[in-house]
C-alpha cells in the first residue's frame, strides 16, 4: 500500500478507509453486510476501500456476520475472505470464523496502518 486515507463522519458514525493512490481503475463493490462495504479491483486481488456505517457500534459488539456473502458464489466468498484476512483490510478485521462468515471489527492504531503489507 503506497498510501491510505481515513475519513470519519462523527454525526453519521461512518468511517471510510481508502488504500493506495486515487485512480480511475475500475472497482468491484462487495457488500459484507448492512453496515460494511468493501471495494476491490476487478480481479479481487487488492482492496481499494472499506466503509463502515455505525462504526462505533460495530466496535462495541463481539462479532459481526458477513451476511451479504451468504448469497454470493463460492469464488466471490473465497476471494473476499482472502482480501479481509490480508493487509490492509486485516487491520480492520479479526476473521474469527471464516467458514461461518464471522469477524470482529477492529480499530487499528495508526502505526499499524503504516506497517508493511507483506504477510
Amino acid at each position: 500500500m503506497t498510501s491510505f486515507r481515513l475519513a470519519y463522519d462523527a454525526a453519521e458514525d461512518v468511517l471510510v478507509a481508502s488504500f493506495g493512490e486515487e485512480s480511475d481503475a475500475e472497482s468491484r463493490h462487495v457488500p459484507l453486510n448492512d453496515h460494511i462495504d468493501l471495494w476491490a479491483d476487478v480481479e479481487r486481488t487488492t482492496v481499494h476501500a472499506l466503509a463502515f456505517r455505525a462504526y462505533s457500534r460495530l466496535l462495541g459488539v463481539s462479532e459481526t456476520y458477513f451476511s451479504a456473502l451468504r448469497e454470493a458464489d463460492d469464488e466471490t466468498v473465497s476471494a473476499t475472505l482472502r482480501l479481509v484476512a490480508e493487509p490492509p483490510a486485516s487491520r480492520f478485521f479479526d476473521l474469527t470464523d471464516p467458514e461461518g462468515l464471522i469477524a470482529r471489527v477492529l480499530s487499528p492504531r495508526i502505526e499499524e496502518l503504516f506497517q508493511s503489507d507483506e504477510v
